[in-house]
């Protein structure tokens, strides 16, 4: 049963509002009584018993069966719980809706330096170093790409029913560092906007080539980039996390996202120190050692 505050609703309070009557629920929720038997367990009258049970009864929490053999009635439970219904959502309930972004989606991509390039699953996209590479159409069937200076952003449409709010979102992505050829031990710093908020940063420990990725083709060279690290970067209620670690202060709710009509995610290289920069290497589903492109999950409520 669903009630709420309302005068509609008073019925079922003033019901409850009995401890002969919570008794009368709790004895017959476990066993089949009549109305003789109640008044004779719990010392009441018949007709005190009757009066409750009517009450209760009135407000749907009992009704009656028959004994087809006996023909006498016993009262039943009707319900088996009340949920209230307050004005005000403390706890709304959260949807979720998952977007698939290919790496090669990019919608804007500015101030690439070599090293750099594209590649499909089955071969370069253009020649290595070609900064105009990424303009190509062909950028589309990229399943890795990498630059050691520059600025990548992705667009996603807000897709989310009128009024809604957006509570947190993430993005799950597998990146490295870009170093020529590749390096185990060469860090770099990527920064991270949304919309066009700075949300902080993270650092990529190196370019990795031990050994080859889970889902990197066989052709690709082993001394290249084979696999990254899956990071998970969140904007939430109370802060700004990577892989659960506080990156931020800043709260979804200082992105008024629900407001806008799309939802962008840019990253850029950041500089170690002076002029040096570690990079940036994007794996897709079909590079690298897991199995998706650029995953974002938004999570809203009604």
């Amino acid at each position: 049963m669903d009630i709420d505050i309302s005068p509609n609703s008073l019925h079922v309070y003033q019901a409850l509002d009995s401890e002969v009557r919570l008794e009368i629920l709790e004895i017959i929720s476990g066993e089949t009584v009549t109305a003789t038997e109640l008044a004779q367990r719990m010392n009441i009258s018949k007709a005190a018993i009757s009066k409750n049970l009517h009450i209760l009864e009135k407000s749907n929490i009992i009704n009656f069966k028959k004994d087809a053999d006996s023909r006498k009635s016993y009262p039943v439970m009707n319900i088996d719980q009340i949920n209230i219904h307050f004005p005000q959502k403390i706890f709304p309930e959260y949807h979720k809706k998952t977007y698939d972004i290919p790496i090669g989606n990019y919608f804007a991509i500015n101030h690439v330096m070599p090293s750099c390039g594209l590649s499909s699953e089955s071969s370069l996209i253009s020649k290595m170093d070609d900064v105009n590479a990424f303009f190509s159409a062909e950028r589309f069937r990229s399943q890795i790409l990498w630059f050691t200076q520059g600025t990548i952003e992705y667009i996603i449409p807000n897709e989310l029913p009128a009024d809604s709010k957006i509570e947190m979102i993430e993005f799950e992505l597998e990146m490295a560092s870009e170093f020529p050829l590749s390096n185990n031990n060469w860090h770099s710093r990527i920064g991270f906007w949304i919309n066009d908020n700075y949300i902080g940063e993270t650092e990529l420990p190196g370019n990795y080539s031990d050994v080859q990725g889970n889902y990197t083709p066989d052709w690709w060279p082993e001394k290249f980039s084979q696999y990254g690290l899956l990071k998970h970067l969140r904007v939430g209620e109370l802060d700004t996390s990577i892989d659960s670690n506080s990156i931020s202060n800043v709260k979804i709710s200082d992105l008024h996202l629900s407001d806008s009509s799309r939802l962008t995610l840019k990253m850029s290289v950041l500089p170690i120190k002076n002029d040096v920069y570690g990079g940036l290497t994007l794996f897709g589903e079909h590079f690298g050692n897991h199995r998706q492109n650029i995953k974002a999950n938004v999570y809203y409520s009604d």
